[in-house]
């Protein structure tokens, strides 16, 4: 997802017109997991891949060459005015592990050519339902049931036709009627106290919670707010205008207190409008300095301590909530992303003075451009050195008691968390997995020791507490030419891994899951491309992943034409025996985005793979999510420069992918400057939530969505819906059949 350290040239804009949506799909009536095989107990893995493919068309890759770039530096480079830097483009791993990039070119020097497209790779990933018991809904009359919207540059939220997108709960939404934040006055000029009961800034994951756990027409929508934009150390909104530092304390505040995450009772009108139920009880705004509880096994370690927190537990404020996930048992997954950002120094900050492990996770060595450290010491790793490992960590709310304290669950490490996509094992163990958003860094998942019990909230409560970590190596396949690759889950474990209990940087599991990534780099984990989303297919468990981007590949050669892999791809894997607790994998790419308009890339791999052409093309796939029905929602955060490597991709979109045919169709275009990000479904899949994250981020007036006019640029939600009343993303106003596979179904 977006970091704060944006310095984006933008495209001159047009008044936002307004239009209407909401959604996402979650709580008990919709789960859709895997549910077959027996597994090993709780466990906690690390990912490494290896090659074997798909199709890849033959009239356009007629090479041998790689599919992926991978060291990162920025793959946003050509519509800047100022050097532009995502900090997750910038590699923290010195380590010598093997690269994707590598894995898939020995791949493809054994076999020629790799085909991603129809055809046996893609016959054998979608070969049938995993052996189990559920039901899933399929369409009646196939997945892509709209026209396809075309590129946009326009300052407007774009959706395919027969649809309305209408903006709703904008940053600085009251949620309280009476007392501190029940006006917006729209000029920045908000307190700290205001936006502590306000909706934050940057929308970015979230889900819907029916009030009843069947309503599609009243539910909590939860989600989180990333960061507040900053340009060159300046905020461009959250003060008003002209853009201005965090220079006094209020300000701090003010800033620390628009980011977290809100929980917003929402329900239909009369008209069947969609609104905030003002002062209800559920609403609720967690920040930067909610009390929050760390749990699981590293919690009470030394490496947690701080000067104001001697237990190691206790710790304020959640940061950087960036992707999202839930639970079969009701509760939100927020996932801390880049929190080194909130960290600097005021004491000597030319002197570099960092540990390996925090150079490791990217706390920077000076100040830092939010400015906290010089108002709050917690934030000076100088002066508290262990504060910033209590961030990076997935956090566990129930949205329906407001009296919860939400708990930082450490048995899933510690790392860029993007998102956690869940599964259940045959025996309702529960399976997380997860993506750290870095280049160059890894892919995760844990199994959890106990299984999941249904309807028993108590015993659900600490699943997350217990388990195994495992990190992900990707490996060739054991057969050429059998278009796909295998894998292997790496057991982040200090006394069940020899390599690790060698190891002296590891006196304990509490270690283990503080330092997660130089734990993986000893394992050999696989550096990918900045893993993000993920998520599981409803129907067959297959994990969908996307590899953002990683431009910072600077040589070539035979195997390695693609120089920069500025466009990004979609990987998949199967767990073995269809097995979500299983040690090995299979894997291959879904898509490899690219370019085919320019004229340069015909005939190479920056074409894109064969389902990418010029009226689908886009760039650095970010956000992913599958509906009920087996569709795969695919979210952008790349360049929008509309020129030269990306013209004719215009804003980031989301786009539609039918998987078992891997046809993509542009479903949304969002406004000037923005990230298009988060999705939620009503349980009937009649409301579509899609979030749009920092419109005009450059701070150069390119954007006044969604009010239009001169306006302040304001993140917010769309809410979707078919104008016939028909579920999202379908041919006729119908929800089709069901067909039995091992996934939960929908009692809708």
């Amino acid at each position: 997802m977006s970091s704060c350290l944006k310095h984006k040239e933008g495209i001159r804009a047009r008044p936002a017109a307004i239009g209407q949506a909401q959604g996402l799909s979650s709580d008990k009536s919709t789960l859709w997991r895997n549910c077959d095989k027996d597994v090993s107990n709780g466990e906690i893995l690390t990912a490494a891949f290896s090659p074997g493919f798909t199709d890849v068309s033959k009239n356009r890759h007629q090479t041998t060459a790689s599919l992926f770039q991978f060291h990162t530096i920025a793959a946003k480079t050509k519509h800047m005015t100022a050097p532009f830097t995502d900090s997750e483009d910038l590699p923290t791993n010195t380590s010598t592990n093997t690269h994707f990039q590598t894995v898939v070119d020995r791949a493809l020097s054994r076999r020629g050519l790799l085909k991603m497209g129809g055809g046996a790779a893609a016959a054998s990933f979608l070969a049938g339902p995993l052996a189990g018991c559920a039901q899933w809904i399929t369409p009646s009359a196939g997945l892509l049931g709209f026209k396809p919207v075309a590129a946009s540059t326009a300052d407007s939220v774009v959706v395919a036709a027969g649809y309305t997108a209408t903006p709703f709960v904008p940053w600085g939404t009251p949620l309280f009627s009476s007392g501190a934040g029940a006006s917006w006055k729209g000029d920045g000029s908000e307190t700290a106290a205001d936006q502590a009961r306000q909706v934050g800034d940057n929308h970015d994951g979230m889900h819907f919670f029916p009030i009843d756990g069947h309503s599609s027409n009243e539910g909590l929508l939860v989600m989180n707010h990333e960061y507040t934009t900053v340009v060159k150390g300046r905020y461009i909104t959250l003060f008003g205008l002209p853009s201005a530092a965090a220079n006094t304390l209020e300000r701090a505040n003010k800033a620390i207190n628009a980011w977290g995450c809100s929980v917003i009772h929402v329900r239909k009108d009369a008209a069947g409008q969609w609104a905030v139920v003002l002062d209800s009880r559920y609403n609720r705004r967690l920040t930067g300095a909610t009390p929050m509880e760390l749990t699981g096994p590293a919690a009470g370690d030394a490496l947690l301590q701080t000067r104001a927190d001697q237990s190691g537990r206790r710790v304020l404020g959640t940061l950087n909530n960036c992707g999202n996930g839930f639970t079969p048992w009701g509760t939100y997954l927020s996932c801390e992303e880049n929190f080194n950002n909130n960290f600097g120094t005021t004491v000597e900050p030319g002197t570099d003075t960092r540990s390996a492990a925090q150079k490791r996770y990217g706390i920077q060595a000076g100040t830092s451009e939010y400015g906290w450290e010089a108002w709050h010491e917690r934030f000076d790793y100088k002066k508290e050195p262990n504060e910033s490992n209590r961030f990076g960590w997935i956090v566990e709310i129930d949205p329906f008691d407001p009296l919860s304290i939400p708990k930082k669950r450490t048995a899933l490490g510690r790392f860029k968390h993007e998102s956690a996509a869940w599964n259940l094992t045959r025996d309702k163990r529960v399976v997380i997995y997860m993506g750290d958003d870095q280049a160059n860094d890894y892919v995760y998942k844990f199994v959890s020791d106990k299984p999941y019990v249904e309807g028993d909230k108590a015993a659900n409560s600490t699943l997350l507490d217990s388990g195994k970590l495992y990190v992900a190596r990707f490996d060739d396949g054991a057969t050429a030419g059998d278009f796909m690759g295998t894998g292997e889950w790496l057991l982040l474990d200090k006394q069940a891994n020899p390599v690790l209990q060698a190891d002296s940087r590891f006196p304990n599991q509490a270690a283990v899951l503080v330092h997660a990534r130089l734990a993986a780099d000893r394992l050999g984990a696989t550096k990918m491309d900045r893993p993000e989303w993920l998520s599981v297919h409803p129907g067959t468990g297959e994990v969908y992943g996307t590899m953002t981007n990683n431009a910072g590949r600077t040589s070539t050669d035979d195997a390695n034409p693609r120089q920069k892999n500025i466009y990004g791809q979609i990987v998949r894997w199967r767990e073995a025996g269809g097995d979500p607790a299983a040690t090995r994998f299979q894997w291959d790419v879904f898509v490899l985005a690219g370019n085919p308009t320019v004229p340069a890339h015909q005939g190479t791999l920056k074409a894109g793979s064969a389902n990418i052409h010029a009226d689908n093309s886009f760039n650095s796939p970010d956000g992913l999510a599958f509906d009920r029905f087996g569709r795969l929602w695919i979210q952008t955060d790349g360049n929008y420069s509309n020129a030269g490597d990306f013209a004719g991709q215009g804003n980031n979109s989301m786009l539609c992918a039918d998987p078992q045919t891997r046809e993509i169709r542009r479903f949304l275009v969002g406004p000037k400057e923005c990230e298009v990000t988060g999705i939620a479904f009503t349980p009937d899949h009649r409301t579509m939530f899609v979030n749009i994250q920092h419109p005009g981020e450059s701070g150069q007036g390119h954007s006044h969505w969604p009010e239009g006019g001169d306006a302040l640029p304001r993140s917010a939600t769309v809410i979707v819906t078919k104008n016939d009343g028909g579920v999202i993303g379908s041919r006729a106003f119908t929800q089709g059949a069901a067909r039995s596979v091992c996934a939960w179904a929908s009692s809708d």
